[in-house]
């Protein structure tokens, strides 16, 4: 089994799945998660503050995936995009710095000095 067929299981049709011991190691509560706080940002606020706080509480993946099936509603089937980060673009300077200060320190001394010496 796969990652969406969890999610599928616990979200949208609420079919009961055992673990045997094969499929319990494909069962990572991490991503299912990630996955789940996708779908909305009430259910991203809901993982956050009950299952990434309690994870430690389950003894077994089974219980897990327990909490998950009876506590989550049955919600209706939408599509879950998955967010990337958005890596902003650094800026491509030519400029010389001491290699004991970082950049964006040198050019916020060069931005004062500039701005006293007006």
């Amino acid at each position: 089994m796969t990652i969406f067929d969890y999610l599928n299981s616990i979200l949208y049709t609420k079919k009961e799945i055992e673990l045997n011991c094969d499929e319990e190691s494909q069962f990572n509560s991490f991503m299912c998660n990630r996955w789940i706080s996708f779908y909305s940002p009430e259910l991203c606020t809901f993982i956050n503050e009950t299952g990434n706080k309690h994870i430690s509480l389950y003894q077994t993946k089974q219980e897990q995936f327990d909490y998950y099936f009876n506590v989550l509603p049955q919600l209706k089937f939408k599509k879950i995009n998955y967010i990337k980060k958005i890596k902003k673009e650094e800026e491509k300077d030519d400029i010389l710095v001491p290699e004991f200060i970082s950049k964006k320190e040198y050019k916020n001394n060069v931005e004062l000095s500039k701005s006293y010496s007006k």
